[in-house]
């Protein structure tokens, strides 16, 4: 019995560990409120179009870095930082990055699983533009190079 209990609170710990921090969640979302809201297609044209990034990988990261993140995206900037101005690793679940890989396999069909690491983009713009020349990895058969 005491085992089970043992375990059942080691559990509850885990969990904790491994979810969003919510509270940190609340007030990033807080201060990028005192930003102007940008609808999908307004952040397509504003940041990415110029920077010729495809409409489909810019949709692609407005929404699901916003399910993973719970952050507004609508307030994100390319310049944001993703660990210390948006805080990533805290407020995502703890597998995001896998998250993010399968989901862009689903999308884009391409792998990116051995070449995404997080630790190597600094900023919302270096990841979109990572995920942008990506997606342009397939060729016109349909497969990956």
């Amino acid at each position: 019995m005491w085992q089970r209990l043992t375990n059942s609170i080691q559990s509850l710990k885990t969990y904790e560990d491994l979810s969003p921090d919510l509270r940190l969640r609340c007030r990033i979302n807080r201060a990028l409120r005192d930003r102007p809201r940008y609808r999908l297609d307004r952040w397509y044209q504003t940041f990415w179009q110029p920077l010729e990034v495809s409409s489909e990988v810019a949709e692609f990261v407005y929404q699901q870095m916003e399910a993973y993140s719970g952050l507004t995206f609508g307030y994100v900037l390319p310049s944001d930082r993703l660990t210390e101005d948006l805080n990533l690793p805290l407020v995502c679940w703890f597998d995001w990055e896998s998250t993010l890989c399968d989901d862009f396999y689903d999308r884009f069909e391409v792998d990116i699983s051995s070449s995404f690491d997080v630790a190597n983009l600094a900023t919302i713009q270096e990841l979109v533009v990572f995920l942008n020349q990506q997606s342009r990895l397939v060729n016109y058969s349909g497969e990956s190079d």
